[in-house]
């Protein structure tokens, strides 16, 4: 299978390998089984990020502030 990547993804890989890893697909096959260790429908450190903001300073929401952006579009 080939994989086409972006340039962002490919210089990850470049950063990776820099690190320590073997080659781009030891990078590759370690990225996709911490994907798949997730939530099978939660994309990478989408969890790590909800739980973060879970446990973040939040000011209680006013529904007239929703009501306003709504009537406004």
């Amino acid at each position: 299978m080939q994989l086409t990547l972006t340039g962002p993804i490919e210089a990850f890989i470049q950063r990776q390998i820099a690190q320590g890893y073997k080659d781009g697909e030891e990078v590759t096959r370690q990225a996709l089984l911490r994907w798949m260790a997730e939530d099978s429908e939660t994309p990478p450190h989408i969890q790590s990020r909800l739980d973060e903001a879970a446990s973040g300073r939040f000011i209680p929401s006013d529904r007239t502030n929703i009501e306003r952006i709504v009537a406004a579009a």
